[in-house]
């Protein structure tokens, strides 16, 4: 009868460690996903900025306006949301009109579901 009792607490411990081990792996492929999946999603962000930035419109466009800039975005259960900033990078290229346009993406993590 002992012996029942320590296999079964020995069983208990081995898969409590074990469930450990497959929530953390869990949690960590949805993020490795939202993380992928913000990557991807810049490009959308990026996109509408070619035909609408350049240098006839800088004062007008939207990162100058401040507004008509592609906003937050849902993927149930995420929202993705852009952050535009601009820098002046004609110091490096030797041209005064050029400007550099940086998208940085934040998302929400769910927390996972057992």
């Amino acid at each position: 009868m002992i012996e029942v009792l320590v296999a079964a607490i020995l069983l208990a411990l081995v898969l409590a460690g074990m469930s450990s081990v497959f929530i953390t792996g869990r949690r960590s492929l949805l993020h490795s996903r939202s993380r992928s999946a913000g990557g991807e999603l810049g490009r959308y962000f990026l996109d509408p900025l070619q035909a609408d930035v350049n240098q006839a419109t800088w004062g007008s466009n939207c990162l100058t306006a401040g507004t008509g800039c592609p906003g937050a975005l849902q993927v149930p259960p995420i929202t993705y949301t852009p952050a535009y900033s601009t820098a002046d990078v004609s110091a490096w290229v030797g041209n005064s009109h050029l400007k550099k346009v940086k998208v940085t993406i934040t998302w929400n993590e769910p927390p996972p579901t057992p």
